[in-house]
């Protein structure tokens, strides 16, 4: 909690409400909450804390005495705000417990949990599978028609903000500082949505006056105190760029909702047609220095051999060039930028199976 003010009085309601023997932590989902709610939720906790003295008093040997708040409970403990009208839960026995935990902590808002009956699943029926995979997508849309692109890499998290379709007016600078305003709220939403995390470099579109870089990252830092991680903001430079981190605090929504292409190895590109070709070519040369073989067989993913088959000149070229008939053949358990050479004359024995990061070759 960075404001010192809401620091101050958040220490002034603790201290009105324990004992003197007593440590409270104040976590950041406090920050700008109520007297009142507060002081619920600290008399619940005082009270769940009796029960377990209790409960402990009276267990004999080995007994489970307290188990941390599973994670729907914890949703609710954290975000469940008085901003928010429903919470729809689609499990009959989670809506019951989560009916009991809120009485117990807040009974005027239990009524805001809704059980949902329909066959259609939840997600489907809400709309958030589309919008889950848009979170999973590089591209995001302002609605003033910019957009941004947003990538993930080892080192870093880049934020690179286009004018895309956007129609302002006539002067530069105000549809840059227009353009930029609008995307702090959204890279600070992109932020909380996808969990992003560590160095973040924002790309804003260039802004002459210093005054208006100003605005920008006072913006930035106002939409970005609904973090609950901590946050580091570091001003515009002149080349537009911005720096900040973000605190680490699970796993980026990318890396839980996504495993690694097999294809491409996380290159996030793989090698084009032409320049398989090439390296074929390469091998070969390589091939036929050492070996006589008149015959191959050549298998590739069948989208390359379909290729290779329509491109006759190519196909041509490489046997012509290596003094070598190539039979082409389609293999769904090659990846489109890999490559297997076959000797026809042993029965089809492998050769050499080529791809981007594993490579093996048979005498």
């Amino acid at each position: 909690i960075w404001d010192k003010y809401e620091r101050r009085r958040l220490k002034k309601i603790v201290s009105s409400l324990k004992d003197k023997e007593m440590g409270v932590i104040v976590r950041t989902v406090a920050e700008g909450k109520s007297e009142e709610l507060l002081k619920n939720d600290f008399s619940m906790l005082v009270e769940n804390w009796k029960k377990l003295q209790v409960k402990s008093d009276r267990s004999k040997g080995t007994a489970l005495i307290y188990e941390d708040l599973e994670t729907a409970s914890s949703v609710i403990r954290d975000l469940f705000t008085p901003d928010i009208s429903k919470i729809v839960i689609d499990s009959k026995k989670m809506y019951r417990k989560l009916q009991r935990y809120m009485e117990d902590i807040s009974p005027n808002m239990a009524n805001r949990l809704e059980h949902y009956k329909l066959k259609q699943p939840l997600f489907e029926s809400m709309g958030l599978e589309n919008e889950l995979d848009k979170l999973l997508r590089p591209k995001v849309w302002l609605k003033s028609g910019a957009y941004l692109i947003i990538e993930k890499t080892e080192a870093m998290v880049v934020v690179d903000v286009n004018s895309g379709r956007f129609v302002g007016k006539k002067n530069h600078e105000d549809n840059s500082l227009k353009i930029n305003l609008e995307t702090c709220k959204e890279v600070a939403r992109q932020l909380r949505l996808r969990d992003l995390s560590g160095l973040v470099v924002i790309d804003f579109i260039d802004m002459r006056e210093e005054s208006n870089r100003s605005k920008v990252y006072y913006e930035l830092r106002k939409e970005l105190k609904k973090d609950r991680a901590k946050v580091a903001v570091s001003p515009i430079s002149e080349f537009g760029l911005l720096e900040m981190t973000r605190q680490r605090i699970r796993l980026s929504l990318l890396d839980s909702m996504s495993e690694e292409c097999p294809t491409c190895h996380g290159a996030g590109r793989i090698m084009s047609r032409e320049t398989l070709i090439t390296r074929i070519d390469h091998w070969l040369r390589r091939y036929k220095s050492k070996h006589r073989s008149l015959k191959l067989k050549l298998q590739l993913h069948p989208t390359i051999a379909d290729f290779m088959m329509d491109n006759k000149k190519a196909l041509r070229g490489l046997m012509w060039q290596n003094f070598t008939y190539i039979s082409i053949e389609g293999n769904p358990q090659i990846a489109r930028d890999e490559f297997r050479f076959l000797n026809t004359k042993n029965g089809e024995k492998e050769i050499e199976h080529v791809g981007v990061e594993h490579k093996h070759e048979n005498g």
